[in-house]
């Protein structure tokens, strides 16, 4: 017994090294990283004693701290695309309803942790829009039919599986395309041009109840349109423009009320047993734009008005719901650019949540400004000063150095302000969201250092369906004292026509706005000429296929540049690519000339990817093991495009084609039978990487192509896509990838001397690095081991989760990886968005460049003290032997 015991212990023992081993040290975590987490624009909200219960856009349950705004719970569901919560009612428990068309997943949810409680399906036979309702512990699922009727499908219970459902039938051959619906508690109402229609679904028999338009208000509604509205009587909203009017139906009956008075962001609470009616309202004063406005349910009279200080940078306000405690009224508003606010009567906005940051279409980072006292050192030598002005520049500058390190630490002082650090470790992230809002973000603390809002602004939807702004950086911070700017690509919600917008990154601050083009535009890329204030000339591409200079004068050395510079364009729909130059402008005017096309048809174009723009190639050739040299064929021009087909025999092919976007010749081209997408693409130096489904043997797989010259290199000074004396030879090989990849990017450093490795976002919220060399394909032939820095074939890339960068955090629906290089060599910047946001630094080789936190500073100071003071003794001593050998 006591042998079973010892071994026990050993055991257990054994089982805490193993898992130490595979964990981050206490004091690592959240030193280099950060994370934030958000739910999406609210869709329902409620709510329920100290908290609030959220539903939202994102397909997301969640629970939100009263006081805080903090996610207490949250709940991932399905993708938004393809479902959507289309129901939330909490009381005991919380019952929501998700899905589309028709099939839904009705669901009950357990309120102080979030557990799943039950699940059942519901369907029904149309495929058109539905409602639902829950009234007396019956749950309604109402479905229209255009001119016919309404199908009601009532079940017995709305948090049981085993409900009984009964359906009828109720005839209403006035429901087309011009009515609306609303749910009202247990009513259920349409409105036509002309007339109210209501039923109230709890009557068996009951059929529709119409009511004149003109019999309810005096004012015009023939162009208004149904809300529902939260009331304890069965009511709803008939809004016409910035006006509305309460209908109430009781006993069969509709009344309205309030058509001068009430306003469409109307809100009804309930304090102490009287119904009370918010409304928002636009406020004369500068500093509190809002006013919120407390109103007689009955009469509408006004009770009570608060000012609030509204931010200037958030959209046009909506009150989601509200509750009244010992006098104290709680108001969540969400607003046209996604923020969440909750707002303290009578104290004013107690907390803000900046869900815009949920859908990221554009990232970049940015180099901050060196600080001032590092700018006074740079203007000491100014030709315009005299030398005694010189003097006078140097002796205050250094004064301010010398107290800057006497009295405040230098450290502190970089991390008070947004100034350059000493290894590019301090950035600013600018972020472009799909709800038309930009953000400056913090890389050492995660915190949102300005925000823009852009009216009426929308995104691209790129190849695939991804939407995307185009985010450019026309200058740099490192041109002091000019101010950095970059220039945002998008387009406008109402036409889809071109919109854009130059700002300073590091404050957010723009001079001339948001400019509204009159097109659309097709490209937009910038030139690598840069004009005396070194400014990149903006360079735009319309539908109708002309070029729009921005930001430069069309000048000789412009032209020069021109003539060198080659777009290309996607035309997914007709699944070509299209080469162009400006071979034939002059300084009358850009001609775009048409060099190339690639028609792919019939197959359908999955993604493109083409080499990161601030890569730099290190190596030039592969060392192979007899000790000559490889040369890779390293093409800045190339791109990759992967296509999928149908074909009668193999079902689907996948296809992935090396294009060079300057002449549109074909290098490479592969393909795969019995395969699908998505294709997730990654190209970088002379090899692409990229994934794809094999329905064959139902796994991911993983490809991997390297692209070579030979024994001897073309041209080792310059590259030309017009010099092609024979095609580059590839070598590739395939693996298993053990799980669902969602999106993939390569770690970028300064000058490109570190290891490259890839970084895959799994389908489980992880984030896994898996280095180049693992997936390098073999030379036939030649021996792989660790004198040949070779690592030989294994069929299945290991995942290990010690190689998960984001550790135990997992991330919510990623949908992008940024990736930038640090002034170490030995460090990139990583941000993963999504429904989260992760920032963290890696170190592919790690950090050969920098000197441990552990290292013994005292030892090394102590030791070359010793070896100064030994050298001036040995100097002394041999000066003294030197004398007497001279006296001898």
């Amino acid at each position: 017994m006591a042998n079973f015991r010892s071994i026990y212990k050993v055991q257990v023992l054994l089982t805490i090294l193993v898992h130490l081993t595979v964990a981050l040290y206490e004091d690592q975590v959240g030193k280099f990283d950060w994370k934030r987490s958000f739910i999406g624009k609210a869709k329902f909200a409620s709510f329920e004693a100290r908290r609030i219960i959220v539903a939202t856009e994102e397909n997301v349950l969640a629970s939100l701290s009263l006081e805080t705004g903090d996610i207490q719970w949250r709940q991932v569901l399905e993708d938004p695309s393809g479902s959507q919560i289309e129901f939330l009612q909490v009381g005991k428990e919380i019952l929501t309803i998700s899905g589309s068309n028709n099939t839904w997943l009705v669901r009950s949810w357990e309120i102080s942790s979030g557990s799943l409680l039950d699940e059942w399906p519901l369907s029904a036979e149309r495929t058109v829009p539905s409602a639902f309702t829950a009234a007396a512990g019956k749950l309604f699922h109402v479905v229209p039919i255009k001119r016919s009727h309404l199908e009601i499908s009532v079940y017995s219970s709305a948090t049981s599986r085993h409900a009984r459902k009964e359906t009828r039938r109720v005839v209403a051959p006035w429901i087309g395309d011009s009515s609306t619906c609303a749910t009202a508690n247990s009513y259920y109402a349409c409105l036509t041009p002309s007339d109210l229609f209501f039923i109230n679904l709890l009557e068996e028999d009951a059929s529709f109840v119409s009511t004149p338009l003109q019999k309810l208000s005096e004012v015009d509604l023939s162009r208004a349109s149904l809300l529902s509205f939260k009331h304890e009587v069965p009511s709803v909203l008939l809004v016409e423009e910035n006006s509305a009017a309460l209908v109430v139906f009781r006993e069969g009956n509709a009344q309205a009320k309030g058509a001068d008075w009430l306003a469409p962001n109307a809100f009804s609470i309930n304090e102490n047993g009287k119904r009370v009616i918010y409304q928002l309202e636009a406020n004369e004063d500068e500093d509190n734009l809002i006013r919120v406005s407390a109103k007689d349910d009955e009469t509408g009279a006004d009770l009570h008005h608060f000012d609030l200080a509204y931010r200037v940078g958030l959209g046009t306000p909506l009150i989601m719901g509200g509750q009244t405690i010992g006098g104290v009224t709680d108001l969540l508003l969400t607003t046209t650019d996604n923020a969440l606010l909750l707002v303290r009567l009578p104290q004013g906005v107690l907390w803000t949540k900046e869900e815009a940051l949920s859908n990221i279409v554009a990232a970049e980072f940015f180099e901050l400004p060196i600080s001032e006292l590092d700018a006074s050192i740079e203007h000491e030598f100014d030709f315009d000063s005299n030398i005694l002005t010189m003097f006078s520049r140097r002796i205050s500058t250094q004064l301010n150095q010398l107290y800057s390190f006497v009295l405040g630490d230098p450290l502190s002082r970089l991390n008070s302000g947004l100034v350059r650090d000493e290894f590019g470790l301090h950035k600013i992230i600018v972020v472009a969201t799909k709800a038309g809002k930009l953000f400056g973000i913090d890389t050492w603390s995660g915190s949102i250092v300005w925000s823009y809002r852009l009216p009426r602004v929308q995104p691209f939807l790129g190849v695939g369906g991804k939407e995307t702004m185009l985010l450019l950086v026309q200058r740099t911070a490192q041109y002091a004292p000019l101010a950095p700017q970059c220039v945002l690509l998008a387009q406008d919600q109402r036409n889809g026509r071109g919109v854009l917008f130059q700002f300073n990154p590091i404050t957010g601050h723009s001079l001339e706005g948001v400019q509204r083009l009159n097109y659309k535009i097709a490209q937009g890329t910038l030139l690598n000429y840069h004009d005396r204030n070194f400014l990149k000339p903006l360079l735009v591409l319309s539908d109708s296929n002309e070029a729009l200079l921005y930001s430069g004068q069309l000048n000789e050395e412009l032209l020069r540049s021109l003539q060198t510079t080659f777009v290309y364009t996607v035309d997914e729909k007709r699944s070509t690519l299209r080469g162009q130059s400006f071979k034939y402008s002059s300084r009358e005017a850009l001609k775009l000339t048409t060099t190339w096309e690639v028609d792919l048809a019939p197959s359908r174009i999955l993604s493109v990817s083409a080499k990161p723009a601030n890569e730099r190639v290190h190596s030039q050739g592969k060392v192979l093991f007899d000790r000559s040299v490889y040369y890779k064929y390293v093409n800045p021009n190339l791109l990759a495009v992967a296509t999928v087909s149908a074909d009668q025999i193999h079902r689907s092919v996948v296809s992935v084609y090396l294009i060079d976007g300057v002449s549109g010749l074909v290098l490479h081209s592969t393909a795969h039978k019995k395969a699908k997408g998505p294709v997730h693409l990654i190209h970088s130096e002379n090899w692409l990487v990229y994934t794809y489904f094999n329905e064959r043997f139902r796994r991911m797989e993983m490809e991997a192509i390297e692209l070579y010259e030979g024994h001897l290199q073309s041209n080792s000074t310059v590259f030309s896509s017009f010099a092609v004396s024979q095609l580059p030879e590839a070598q590739s090989q395939s693996y298993i990838l053990p799980a669902t990849p969602v999106e993939m990017a390569v770690t970028l450093t300064e000058r490109g001397i570190t290891n490259k490795f890839l970084l895959i976002a799994l389908s489980n919220g992880a984030v896994v690095e898996v280095p180049w060399m693992m997936l390098q394909p073999r030379f036939p032939g030649m021996p792989c081991g660790a004198e040949e820095s070779c690592i030989p074939y294994m069929p299945e890339v290991p995942l290990h989760p010690e190689a998960i960068i984001n550790y135990n955090q997992s991330l919510g629906r990623i949908r992008g990886i940024e990736v930038a290089p640090a002034r170490l060599e030995s460090t990139s910047h990583i941000l993963v968005h999504g429904l989260d946001i992760f920032y963290t630094r890696v170190a592919p080789s790690k950090t050969f460049d920098v000197l441990k936190e552990d290292f013994d500073h005292r030892l090394i100071v102590l030791v070359l003290t010793g070896l100064i003071i030994a050298s001036f003794g040995t100097m002394h001593l041999a000066a003294r032997k030197a004398l007497k050998q001279a006296w001898k």
